[in-house]
Protein backbone atom coordinates (compact mmCIF):
# COMPACT_ATOMS: atom_id res chain seq x y z
CA UNK A 1 0.00 0.00 0.00
CA UNK A 2 2.91 2.58 0.43
CA UNK A 3 3.95 2.22 -3.27
CA UNK A 4 0.51 3.08 -4.22
CA UNK A 5 0.40 6.15 -1.79
CA UNK A 6 4.19 6.98 -2.85
CA UNK A 7 3.81 7.04 -6.35
CA UNK A 8 0.41 9.12 -5.47
CA UNK A 9 -1.73 6.15 -7.09
CA UNK A 10 -3.91 5.46 -3.73
CA UNK A 11 -5.03 8.76 -1.94
CA UNK A 12 -6.80 8.26 1.50
CA UNK A 13 -9.57 10.80 2.08
CA UNK A 14 -11.45 11.71 5.10
CA UNK A 15 -15.34 13.64 4.71
CA UNK A 16 -15.87 16.87 6.07
CA UNK A 17 -17.80 16.61 8.79
CA UNK A 18 -20.78 18.91 7.08
CA UNK A 19 -21.01 15.48 4.25
CA UNK A 20 -21.16 13.49 7.24
CA UNK A 21 -23.96 15.38 8.62
CA UNK A 22 -25.58 15.63 5.57
CA UNK A 23 -25.76 11.63 4.97
CA UNK A 24 -26.89 11.17 8.50
CA UNK A 25 -29.76 13.60 7.66
CA UNK A 26 -30.56 11.70 4.06
CA UNK A 27 -30.23 8.20 6.44
CA UNK A 28 -32.52 9.49 9.01
CA UNK A 29 -34.96 10.65 6.73
CA UNK A 30 -34.86 7.09 5.34
CA UNK A 31 -34.94 4.98 7.97
CA UNK A 32 -31.82 3.46 6.98
CA UNK A 33 -29.24 5.63 9.88
CA UNK A 34 -29.49 2.82 12.30
CA UNK A 35 -28.33 0.16 9.95
CA UNK A 36 -25.57 1.68 8.44
CA UNK A 37 -22.08 1.52 9.43
CA UNK A 38 -19.41 4.23 10.17
CA UNK A 39 -17.90 3.40 7.09
CA UNK A 40 -21.34 3.56 5.10
CA UNK A 41 -21.78 6.65 6.21
CA UNK A 42 -18.08 8.16 5.17
CA UNK A 43 -18.13 6.27 2.12
CA UNK A 44 -21.76 8.06 1.45
CA UNK A 45 -20.16 11.30 2.65
CA UNK A 46 -17.45 10.91 0.25
CA UNK A 47 -19.16 10.57 -2.67
CA UNK A 48 -21.71 13.48 -2.24
CA UNK A 49 -18.51 15.55 -1.37
CA UNK A 50 -16.71 14.84 -4.10
CA UNK A 51 -19.62 14.31 -6.71
CA UNK A 52 -18.70 10.63 -7.42
CA UNK A 53 -20.57 7.36 -8.58
CA UNK A 54 -21.05 4.46 -5.70
CA UNK A 55 -19.93 1.29 -6.71
CA UNK A 56 -21.47 -1.25 -4.84
CA UNK A 57 -23.75 -4.03 -3.72
CA UNK A 58 -25.06 -2.70 -0.25
CA UNK A 59 -29.18 -1.87 -0.64
CA UNK A 60 -28.76 0.28 2.47
CA UNK A 61 -26.67 2.63 0.45
CA UNK A 62 -28.03 2.44 -2.34
CA UNK A 63 -31.33 3.64 -0.84
CA UNK A 64 -29.88 6.66 0.92
CA UNK A 65 -27.87 7.91 -2.50
CA UNK A 66 -30.58 8.86 -4.20
CA UNK A 67 -31.60 11.65 -1.71
CA UNK A 68 -27.96 12.78 -1.85
CA UNK A 69 -27.99 13.08 -5.85
CA UNK A 70 -25.13 10.29 -5.86
CA UNK A 71 -25.20 8.01 -8.62
CA UNK A 72 -25.04 3.96 -7.57
CA UNK A 73 -23.71 1.48 -9.70
CA UNK A 74 -23.86 -2.65 -8.75
CA UNK A 75 -21.88 -5.35 -9.71
CA UNK A 76 -23.01 -8.60 -9.99
CA UNK A 77 -26.97 -8.04 -8.84
CA UNK A 78 -29.40 -5.59 -10.24
CA UNK A 79 -29.64 -3.53 -7.45
CA UNK A 80 -32.02 -1.34 -6.31
CA UNK A 81 -35.75 -0.90 -8.17
CA UNK A 82 -37.50 1.42 -5.58
CA UNK A 83 -36.24 3.37 -2.28
CA UNK A 84 -38.00 2.59 0.97
CA UNK A 85 -38.42 4.59 3.75
CA UNK A 86 -38.26 2.18 7.04
CA UNK A 87 -39.92 1.75 10.29
CA UNK A 88 -39.41 0.14 13.14
CA UNK A 89 -41.68 -2.60 14.95
CA UNK A 90 -41.96 -3.97 18.11
CA UNK A 91 -42.62 -8.07 17.48
CA UNK A 92 -44.09 -8.32 21.27
CA UNK A 93 -46.27 -5.34 21.86
CA UNK A 94 -46.09 -4.24 18.24
CA UNK A 95 -45.44 -0.37 18.92
CA UNK A 96 -44.17 1.57 15.83
CA UNK A 97 -41.42 3.16 16.28
CA UNK A 98 -38.46 5.31 14.40
CA UNK A 99 -36.00 2.95 12.69
CA UNK A 100 -33.56 4.92 14.57
CA UNK A 101 -33.93 2.84 17.70
CA UNK A 102 -33.34 -0.92 18.36
CA UNK A 103 -34.95 -1.52 21.34
CA UNK A 104 -38.82 -1.58 22.17
CA UNK A 105 -39.22 1.49 25.15
CA UNK A 106 -41.97 -0.73 26.19
CA UNK A 107 -40.73 -4.47 26.86
CA UNK A 108 -37.27 -4.15 25.88
CA UNK A 109 -37.43 -6.56 23.12
CA UNK A 110 -35.37 -6.26 19.74
CA UNK A 111 -36.97 -4.11 16.97
CA UNK A 112 -38.13 -5.54 13.86
CA UNK A 113 -37.44 -3.33 10.60
CA UNK A 114 -39.84 -3.05 7.50
CA UNK A 115 -40.24 -0.42 4.77
CA UNK A 116 -44.31 1.47 4.56
CA UNK A 117 -43.38 3.14 1.23
CA UNK A 118 -41.05 3.11 -1.78
CA UNK A 119 -40.75 4.81 -4.40
CA UNK A 120 -38.77 4.18 -7.92
CA UNK A 121 -35.35 4.63 -8.46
Amino acid sequence: MDVLIDSGNLVIMQPEALSIATVKTAAKKSGDLAMLSRADISILALAYELKRMLITNDYRIANVAPSLQVVVKTIAISGIKSIRQWIAICPACEIVYTPDLTECKNCGNRLKYKYTTKRKV
